[in-house]
């Protein structure tokens, strides 16, 4: 067995009716579950470090969760804060972007890296994967440029780069159904890279955006920006399906979604019937938020901490239908 998966002897405590916390060094800035199960979850923070957790009990009970008080394994080699992480299907690697300009593929197993590239001139901000066996690294920057990096060529330059936003790209998301790479920009806009047509679709937002999410067909992005609102819109003809935050739609349980400095990232969950957000401090302090799809309205609002600035990210696990919220304090918790 290989990646991830060879951790799976590691034991841990069953806490029931509470989220997993796992304290870092500094605040968490991205967090992302292992893939096919999501049996484990990777964060990384501004101590510089990507911290490997475990996030589900070894039973069968779906209300406990994990409390792990430290890291199963801590990967180092950036010399700034850790940005973006993205993980491969098979679990085997992952990428790691963040303040030093450079672009890491790790070996999970060996705990080290096996490829750096350094294409950008400024803070990369978001990194995933694409093409066939996850062969492809796409990566988005504070230099306004997204460049492409092929992970079986031995060369240490991008086989492409995108030039068209005017500012920081903040967010990428590839759909591989449709063979498109959607990002969003400081700028206020989102675009949507067809690969195959070589056709750029842009939606002009008017607000830095500061993620990006296809749904699973396709059809639809779900895109957060610093005006406090998350916009559903229709890929095809950029027509607004749905808004969830502002005034009217971002109060749940004391506690007001907020968006405006900050780069918070939104994702769908159960199925993309449910949109699941961070959110900046508001009077109740920072919380998690998640809409109805179609109803547009609060279903959940669940806090982190009065002192707590901000739920920078969130990750949902499909596989096992539990969820992470990264937070300014350095906590990851894990909810079930």
């Amino acid at each position: 067995m290989v990646g991830l998966q060879y951790l799976s002897t590691v034991q841990t405590q069953n806490s029931l009716q509470s989220p997993s916390a796992n304290i870092l060094p500094g605040p968490v800035n991205a967090v992302t579950f292992s893939s096919s199960g999501g049996t484990y979850v990777l964060t990384g923070s501004s101590d510089r470090a990507i911290h490997l957790s475990r996030a589900v009990p070894n039973n069968s009970n779906s209300q406990a969760v994990i409390e792990t008080t430290t890291p199963i394994q801590k990967y180092e080699a950036h010399g700034y804060s850790v940005l973006d992480i993205a993980v491969t299907a098979d679990n085997a690697r992952f990428a790691s972007v963040g303040g030093d300009r450079q672009v890491f593929l790790w070996d999970v197993e060996q705990g080290t890296t096996t490829r750096r590239w350094t294409g950008h001139n400024s803070r990369v901000e978001a990194v995933q994967f694409a093409g066939d066996g996850d062969s492809v690294v796409v990566t988005g920057s504070a230099d306004t440029t997204i460049n492409i990096w092929d992970t079986r060529s031995s060369g240490y330059k991008p086989i492409q780069t995108l030039t068209e936003a005017t500012d920081t790209v903040s967010t990428l998301h590839v759909h591989m159904g449709t063979y498109s790479i959607a990002s969003g920009s400081y700028d206020g806009h989102a675009r949507i890279y067809d690969v195959r047509m070589g056709k750029t679709t842009v939606d002009v937002l008017a607000h830095p955006v500061t993620s990006v999410r296809c749904s699973s067909d396709g059809n639809a992005l779900l895109a957060s920006t610093l005006d406090g609102y998350i916009r559903l819109l229709d890929r095809m003809d950029g027509k607004l399906l749905n808004a969830f935050g502002g005034e009217k739609g971002g109060s749940g349980k004391g506690h007001s979604y907020r968006n405006s400095e900050l780069r918070v990232r939104s994702v769908f969950a159960m199925g993309d019937a449910v949109v699941l957000s961070g959110s900046e401090e508001g009077t109740a302090g920072a919380a998690a938020f998640a809409w109805d799809v179609i109803k547009g309205e609060v279903i959940a609002a669940v806090p982190v901490g009065e002192k707590v600035k901000a739920v920078s990210c969130v990750a949902w696990n499909e596989g096992v239908g539990d969820w992470a919220a990264g937070c300014s304090d350095g906590a990851v918790r894990v909810y079930g």
